[in-house]
């Protein structure tokens, strides 16, 4: 009788493998007081030992706090009222890949916490860039009582003033460059805000929307990574710092999405998932993103 050369892998041995796996994931991420859904991003990327995971995670947990942004205390309470009390919240977002990006993270983390939102992303030609006063007037009518911009806003001093007459609050997300003066916003969340500490200026829009989710859910929303990756990179910005860290960590979710609408753009592209890189983002998604906003 010949000799298998072959070691055969039963199913009781995959399964013994399985658990393994996930007892040391589940045991890294208590340890190191991390989700475990980032934790299982970081073995997928390759780094499959405690030591390894831990080295890795140590680097890439370099998320700044997010409460070093001006104003982050003051946006968070009042979110967290607004979604307590229920008030009809808006979302004002940009017509670009960095500002379609940012909505939907603050679409998704508001609409996880209970909240009653809506959003509305501008008309390049109609709305111009920017708050719009008519645009907010409109939803102020239909009972909106808190907005919150993303990717704009900076230079919204007309619609922001109307607004507060009307007895609604602004709260401004925002990344742009900051002019003579800020507009009279409740909140304004801004990487380079003058009366800030955050020490990284670079942030595009969906990395500054990342940054109040983790605010508001006391972590990072890995779950979102993916996306604030897509803003990060179509936006230009410098990927170095936690731009650099949202890009690697979000591509690698990217890679195993679970989301229908990026499966069924890869699928129609023909992408597989070990192609993915900054590339596709840069060259593929990102500007079909960006035409939208000249629809």
């Amino acid at each position: 009788m010949l000799q298998s050369v072959y070691e055969w892998i039963t199913p009781d041995h995959r399964d013994d493998n399985d658990g393994q796996r996930e007892a040391l994931m589940q045991s890294v991420s208590e340890d190191l007081s991390l989700s475990k859904m980032l934790v299982r991003v970081v073995y997928e990327k390759g780094y499959q030992t405690r030591e390894a995971m831990e080295e890795y995670l140590n680097k890439a947990t370099g998320f700044h706090d997010p409460f070093l942004f001006h104003d982050m205390d003051k946006a968070v309470q009042r979110l967290a009222t607004a979604i307590e009390d229920y008030e009809n919240i808006l979302i004002y977002g940009d017509y670009d890949a960095d500002g379609i990006s940012a909505t939907t993270i603050f679409y998704e983390t508001l609409e996880s916490m209970g909240a009653n939102v809506q959003y509305y992303l501008p008309n390049r030609f109609d709305d111009g860039y920017g708050p719009n006063e008519d645009v907010y007037a409109y939803y102020i009518k239909q009972g909106v009582q808190l907005i919150l911009t993303c990717d704009n806003g900076v230079a919204g001093h007309e619609a922001i003033a109307y607004a507060k007459r009307q007895g609604v609050d602004v709260i401004v997300t925002d990344h742009h460059e900051i002019g003579d003066s800020l507009p009279d916003a409740y909140a304004i969340v801004h990487p380079r805000h003058p009366e800030g500490h955050y020490p990284f200026g670079d942030l595009a829009g969906a990395g500054v929307a990342l940054k109040v989710a983790s605010a508001l859910l006391g972590e990072t929303p890995t779950d979102l990574l993916d996306v604030a990756a897509i803003g990060t990179v179509a936006d230009l910005v410098s990927l170095t710092g936690e731009n650099r860290m949202i890009v690697s960590l979000g591509l690698e979710q990217m890679r195993h999405t679970e989301r229908l609408g990026l499966q069924t753009f890869f699928d129609k592209e023909s992408i597989s998932a070990h192609q993915i890189d900054e590339q596709t983002i840069g060259f593929i998604l990102g500007p079909r993103l960006n035409a939208w906003g000249v629809r």
